[in-house]
């Protein structure tokens, strides 16, 4: 009798998961060795050691530059326009032609207001040498005299259409915004320009109503300002002349308070923005205080304004809470204390636990 050898048959299903288990160890156990060869790499930055310093702190406020004065020109009657002879910021002097009206349908109506009135004259004429022979009641004569004082005003009130066909300078000044071309229709007192003076102009200010009180024109004493235009190099402007607003925003809880500036040179044009501070209400008063570059400090959703330490090689989110700004820098009223090292380079990188190395 002849031994079989029996081999154990192993069904395609099993072998695939087998396979399958196998591929799965080599690919757990690469990732194991990947993770223990990743190693977190600190980040680099730099640091600044907060130090209180003292200084005679005034008021800083961002300002928005105003015309003295606005005057629109605009046509009396209606019409195209058929030539706008100025640009925006161009000069114009008082009387000067800004714009022209097509003056056809003035033109016919002059000439229609001269033919009344030579036929109210010439029956004027005829009905005297009959008013004088008293062959016509005074009623009659009455009623031709009144004839040709309405042709004549028919005829005034023509000439009068068709010189306002032509619009001049009301002021002289510089041509503000533009609102008319050639070939649109002008609508009475509709707007062709705005004339601005700015030979003189008003910085406006918006002031907080805790602070209005220092702006009030009761104390009999000058408040000096000094107007900085980073517009125009950081050139520098100084005023003493202000007006401050009765009626505060409901919603912002501030006053609008306007200081007068010489502009000889038509350097301030309105629209600019600027920086306005005041000199400290007591000069020989100081105080201590902390600051640290504005672009360090940041705000996150909620408007919180935080800034990061670097504490023990790590940094650390410090919540502040920041005053005035002084050119570059910005005062920390809470938040920071001496010897804090603040990220002032870097801080764009770093989160919530991160190494970092100075």
């Amino acid at each position: 009798m002849n031994k079989r050898t029996i081999k154990p048959r192993i069904s395609k299903k099993t072998g695939l998961l087998f396979l399958f288990s196998y591929f799965l160890i080599l690919v757990l156990t690469a990732c194991g060795r990947n993770e223990r060869s990743y190693k977190v790499e600190a980040l680099k930055v730099v640091t600044e050691s907060v130090s209180a310093s003292t200084a005679n702190i005034g008021k800083h406020y961002v300002g928005k530059v105003e015309e003295d004065s606005s005057t629109p020109a605009s046509f009396i009657g209606m019409g195209t326009v058929t030539r706008v002879y100025v640009e925006e910021g161009q000069y114009v002097a008082k009387g000067q032609l800004i714009a022209e009206m097509d003056p056809t349908q003035c033109e016919n109506t002059l000439q229609a207001a001269k033919a009344t009135l030579d036929q109210a004259l010439d029956a004027q004429k005829r009905m005297q040498v009959l008013h004088e022979s008293q062959s016509i009641s005074d009623i009659d004569w009455v009623n031709v005299q009144t004839k040709v004082r309405t042709a004549q005003s028919s005829l005034d009130m023509a000439k009068k259409a068709l010189s306002d066909c032509r619009l001049t300078a009301p002021c002289s000044g510089v041509v503000g915004k533009k609102q008319m071309e050639n070939g649109m229709t002008a609508l009475p007192s509709q707007p062709v320009c705005t004339i601005l003076d700015i030979t003189k102009v008003k910085v406006k200010v918006s002031v907080p109503e805790k602070e209005i009180a220092f702006f009030n024109p009761k104390q009999g004493k000058d408040k000096s300002v000094t107007v900085t235009a980073e517009a125009l190099g950081g050139k520098t402007f100084h005023s003493t002349q202000f007006v401050r607003s009765v009626q505060g925003d409901a919603l912002t809880h501030t006053y609008d308070v306007r200081f007068s500036l010489p502009n000889p040179g038509g350097e301030l044009l309105p629209g600019m923005v600027v920086n306005v501070s005041t000199e400290a209400e007591d000069a020989d008063s100081e105080q201590r205080i902390v600051t640290v570059p504005v672009r360090c400090v940041q705000q996150d959703a909620g408007d919180h304004q935080f800034v990061w330490l670097a504490k023990g090689g790590k940094a650390c989110r410090q919540p502040v809470e920041t005053g005035q700004v002084q050119d570059d820098r910005i005062i920390i009223l809470s938040g920071l204390t001496e010897g804090d090292n603040v990220i002032i380079e870097g801080y764009q990188k770093v989160s919530e636990g991160s190494e970092v190395i100075l």
